[in-house]
């Protein structure tokens, strides 16, 4: 397929299925379940790739790493968008210190346990970075599946409101952990691992503000619609594509770009609806290229899938159970907070579509790496978004926080 084909497929994909494929209205909550979460559009992408259909071929691909930046970037931005000091000050300040606690413990015992489980295997360069890379996207969390529970029920509380806060922020911690992970195992230009350390983190900062900078800088007189919708979208070209350049994390780079818009810009809210305005159809692209890119080079995928979903469920339970009970709020959110957590929504996914764009030409002894790293987190994810909610409910139902819509 000729890459300008390809483009255009997958764009008229991406606006066709955010325009349908995410209608909800009037189906049974399991179907539901696949429909919310998106994960027929990984299978649509799974066909279309080299194991399908081969419309999606690795040159193809290849050709479309640009565009798969360009989402990465929207992603970030949108997320940092949202972390806006005076919409997190509607919120009780324990609020944020559990999702902090909570999503950290996550990815502690994701990582300890993870290395724990290595020791016993034999030593594989780069296993480090996996581990750390795996641990970031496990800590991640998504307020979809709790939007979806309470979609369908009456779900009403104090408990439903902090697991759907937690869901919308914990993200930054998994993007930053992410980010350390770039840092300290910087790809070199020679297709290997290269020194690194804090200054990448630094450079990465330094990056975010520079660019949310110069937004605010460009959008001192008010633009108009079109106007601010170029300025937007060439902001994310060049600090996505300046990101990837530098070895830095894309997603990282342009979620703080996102904050310095959010506490600074008078403009604030239009970027908002503008960035919301393509978020299902950008979500939609990166979910079929994330289908595409699968790889099943091992045997080893699915037991490591499995395993990914065990130790992340765990992570969420410790994390949750510890986070309650080292703060004070005005409630007591059950001990099995953690379970209402567990669905794991895109950022997860373009976390690894960035790892795939940064080391995936990187050599590992022989051994494909990022292509089980990659394959592994996406089965994990589609697990997760299916069984995920289903556990949401029912935490909600022994919380007393939910009942049957008299429509259902």
């Amino acid at each position: 397929m000729n890459p300008l084909v390809g483009v255009l497929v997958l764009v008229l994909l991406g606006l066709l299925g955010a325009r349908f494929a995410f209608n909800e209205a009037r189906v049974p909550l399991g179907p539901r379940l696949l429909v919310s979460a998106g994960t027929h559009f990984i299978f649509l992408g799974f066909l279309l790739g080299v194991n399908g259909f081969g419309l999606l071929t690795p040159r193809v691909l290849d050709q479309l790493y640009p565009f798969m930046a360009l989402g990465l970037g929207w992603i970030g931005l949108l997320f940092g968008i949202q972390l806006d000091r005076r919409q997190l000050a509607f919120f009780p300040p324990a609020f944020l210190l559990v999702a902090l606690i909570q999503a950290l413990v996550a990815f502690a015992v994701f990582l300890l346990v993870g290395t724990g489980i290595a020791a016993f295997l034999a030593d594989t360069p780069g296993l480090t970075l996996a581990l750390l890379i795996t641990a970031a996207t496990a800590c991640v969390s998504t307020p979809a599946g709790v939007a979806l529970i309470s979609r369908s029920f009456q779900v009403r509380g104090p408990v439903s409101q902090l697991t759907f806060f937690i869901a919308s922020v914990d993200a930054a911690v998994g993007i930053a952990a992410l980010q350390v992970a770039y840092a300290f195992r910087h790809p070199s230009s020679d297709g290997t691992f290269a020194a690194g350390g804090w200054e990448w983190i630094a450079v990465a900062l330094a990056a975010g503000i520079v660019f949310g900078v110069f937004f605010l800088w460009l959008t001192r007189p008010k633009p108009s619609r079109e106007e601010l919708t170029l300025f937007l979208l060439g902001l994310v070209v060049f600090a996505a594509g300046a990101a990837l350049y530098l070895g830095v994390s894309p997603l990282f780079v342009t979620m703080v770009a996102g904050i310095v818009i959010a506490n600074l810009s008078p403009a604030r809210r239009r970027v908002f609806r503008l960035l919301q305005a393509w978020e299902q159809p950008v979500y939609v692209i990166l979910l079929i290229l994330a289908g595409a890119l699968l790889r099943f080079p091992t045997w080893l995928i699915l037991p490591l899938a499995a395993a990914y979903v065990v130790l992340r469920g765990l992570g969420k339970l410790a994390g949750g159970w510890l986070a309650v009970r080292v703060t004070q709020r005005g409630f007591r959110p059950p001990a099995d907070l953690g379970l209402g957590l567990l669905p794991q929504g895109g950022i997860s996914l373009a976390m690894v579509i960035s790892i795939t764009l940064t080391y995936g030409a990187i050599e590992t002894a022989g051994f494909p790496l990022v292509d089980v790293l990659f394959s592994t987190v996406v089965l994990a994810v589609v697990a997760s978004e299916l069984i995920g909610p289903l556990l949401t409910r029912d935490m909600f139902r022994r919380a007393g926080e939910l009942t049957p819509r008299p429509d259902r």
